[in-house]
């Protein structure tokens, strides 16, 4: 009677441990494909700023100033329950001068369950009139 007591509670003690863990990375998961959607989101915006060198003057509106750091709400898909603050994050650099070539590169930063820290990048490289 002991050793099946004992075999039982081994048993639910797994099922809930493994309930729990499927629960925060469902979670985790969630808030990560919204975090991607505001990143996804910003480079559109990084990506669509008029860059043309061949008019006269040449107009250069992909500079990073024009992409400061912003602070948006991440909801959970579906739920609407927990909404994480993050922090999206644009960073401009010059990858080659002839031809001219810029990396683009946006970040959001975020906490899960206020303590662990979660980046969520993408990069990409744009040339003029693209």
């Amino acid at each position: 009677m002991v050793i099946a007591l004992a075999i039982t509670g081994l048993t639910v003690g797994g099922i809930v441990t493994g309930y729990i863990y499927c629960t925060n990375a469902s979670v985790k998961d969630s808030i990560y494909m919204a975090a991607n959607g505001r990143v996804m989101e910003r480079l559109e915006e990084a990506r669509s700023a008029r860059w043309d060198t061949s008019s006269y003057p040449a107009v250069d509106q992909l500079v990073a100033t024009n992409f400061p750091d912003r602070t948006v709400a991440l909801q959970m898909t579906g739920a609407g329950l927990e909404t994480v603050s993050a922090t999206i994050k644009t960073e401009i650099s010059n990858i080659s001068v002839t031809p001219p070539v810029r990396r683009i590169r946006v970040d959001c930063i975020w906490l899960f369950r206020g303590v662990e820290p979660v980046t969520n990048t993408i990069e990409t490289c744009r040339a003029p009139d693209q």
